[in-house]
């Protein structure tokens, strides 16, 4: 069959052809872009979305075992449906969860990881999916918790502590029996934050479980923190000293006492708090009897009631020894 080319009703059909064969295909290319880019059923449309650090619900008796090797948090994957995938996302009804562990019983096991909650349409993949867990029998102990604190490092010269006070003196500990056969200790460590300390500590503590090595064990503490408070007392005070005399005095003769060259005016004392608040001086008493000229006595200090200790332990006296003589020879030289 031939065209006539030149015909004016064919050149008009062949333009009418291409014309409606390259409408079709710009209107077929429109439509499918609309449906990808804006789709009216999401469910036609596939998303994926990761969710990190999802807890782990162990799925055992706690009250009976111990389970150790379990990671805090899992990752998961979820892929499907737009729809489906947004109303799992925003309901967060799904969690993840070992298998049953109370019918692994005790010993060491490698498990994967489950999901439950979530729609049959999504397929989703965990991380960490497989690894190694231990189930033990669990015990439950209570012991006695221990306050170290070094004093000579943070109080002050002179303060000393008390008697630790604590909000709980024990603690319950629960764990795997292999771990609790291992607790060498149990104790608060108190480290205030500044040195010199004066005044009482308070202060809110973790609880320690260590083995003998000083290693943290993996236990659970109830509670997990302790109140302690350190009553800080003044044990060490410095007071002038006072010469007080004493012994029997022989008439003939007049006393002035002075504390040698060279030794302190002031003493330390060390003793109890109630008995250092109350000392304003420090007592000496210098015993004169049957001296008859100027010495020099080395005087033990005695301890009065609540007082342990005394810096320095004794004390020069210069004793100084007049007659009536020279007191008379005196006055007179002052009265010309």
């Amino acid at each position: 069959m031939k065209w006539n080319l030149d015909n004016n009703w064919v050149t008009r059909f062949i333009a009418l052809f291409f014309a409606i064969l390259l409408f079709s295909f710009v209107y077929y290319e429109e439509a499918s872009r609309n449906l990808s880019t804006n789709p009216t059923d999401g469910a036609s449309i596939t998303s994926t979305e990761v969710i990190t650090n999802m807890p782990i619900d162990i799925n055992v008796d706690r009250d009976r075992y111990f389970v150790a090797g379990i990671p805090e948090t899992a990752t998961i994957r979820l892929e499907g449906p737009q729809a489906i995938l947004t109303q799992t996302l925003a309901t967060q009804n799904f969690n993840i969860v070992t298998p049953d562990l109370n019918e692994l019983g005790p010993g060491s096991h490698t498990v994967r990881l489950e999901a439950e909650g979530i729609s049959s349409q999504l397929d989703y993949s965990i991380s960490p999916s497989d690894f190694a867990l231990t189930v033990e029998e669990k015990r439950v102990e209570e012991r006695e918790v221990r306050v170290e604190f070094n004093e000579s490092t943070h109080l002050a010269e002179g303060y000393r502590a008390g008697t630790p006070v604590l909000s709980s003196e024990r603690v319950r500990i629960s764990g795997a029996e292999s771990t609790m056969d291992e607790i060498a200790d149990v104790m608060v460590v108190v480290v205030p934050e500044d040195s010199g300390v004066t005044d009482d500590i308070d202060m809110t503590l973790n609880v320690l479980v260590l083995n003998d090595m000083g290693d943290p064990l993996n236990v659970n503490i109830d509670p997990q923190q302790i109140d302690v408070m350190i009553p800080v007392e003044g044990t060490q005070r410095t007071v002038p000293i006072v010469l007080r005399e004493t012994g029997t005095v022989d008439e003939n003769y007049t006393y002035a006492l002075e504390i040698a060259q060279g030794e302190p005016e002031n003493i330390k004392v060390t003793g109890e708090t109630d008995a250092l608040e109350a000392l304003n001086n420090f007592s000496v008493e210098v015993d004169v009897s049957g001296i008859t000229e100027s010495t020099v006595r080395t005087v033990p200090l005695k301890l009065p009631e609540g007082i342990t200790e005394t810096d320095p332990e004794e004390l020069e006296v210069l004793i100084r020894v007049t007659t009536g003589d020279e007191e008379a020879s005196t006055d007179g030289d002052t009265s010309e």
